[in-house]
């Protein structure tokens, strides 16, 4: 299966711009779902790379769900009935293909020397789009974003 936009985006933002998982995860989401999100967006995730630097919930998860409430949030997370659901969703898959959520076990399991954490920064990717295409398919997502690249 061939890679889908936002797995290219993950590694073009992961390996040229030198950003750790929580930055690349929301800035390859900006570019490929056209969130118009300003540049200095980066600097706001950048607290949550290697799980919070504690090792606790991983940064590519943190990434994934900043962009998933962009999409989703009118206003207010309270305010927004379907959050609670797609939240699961994405916990879920996002375990399912990387085993757990917090980031020292990931690491474990998907850090190289040579890739860093790209690996799992991939899957998450992965994750969300997984995440992403069920929730247009339950007709969740606003349609104001382009979800056409969800799929490689």
């Amino acid at each position: 299966m061939s890679e889908s936009l936002l797995e290219i985006n993950v590694k073009h933002h992961y390996q040229n711009n030198n950003y750790n998982c929580a930055e690349t995860m929301i800035m390859a989401c900006n570019d490929t779902f056209q969130l118009n999100l300003p540049e200095y967006t980066s600097k706001l995730m950048a607290g949550f790379g290697s799980g919070l630097y504690t090792g606790n919930l991983c940064g590519a998860l943190v990434g994934c769900t900043s962009a998933l409430s962009f999409m989703m949030v009118e206003s207010k997370a309270h305010e927004t009935e379907k959050l609670p659901y797609a939240q699961r969703l994405l916990v879920r898959n996002f375990r399912t293909l990387l085993t757990d959520t917090q980031c020292a076990k990931l690491k474990s399991i998907h850090h190289t020397q040579e890739e860093r954490c790209l690996p799992t920064v991939l899957l998450a990717a992965k994750a969300l789009n997984q995440t992403l295409a069920q929730l247009q398919e339950d007709g969740l997502l606003k349609a104001e974003y382009d979800y056409s690249s969800l799929q490689g």
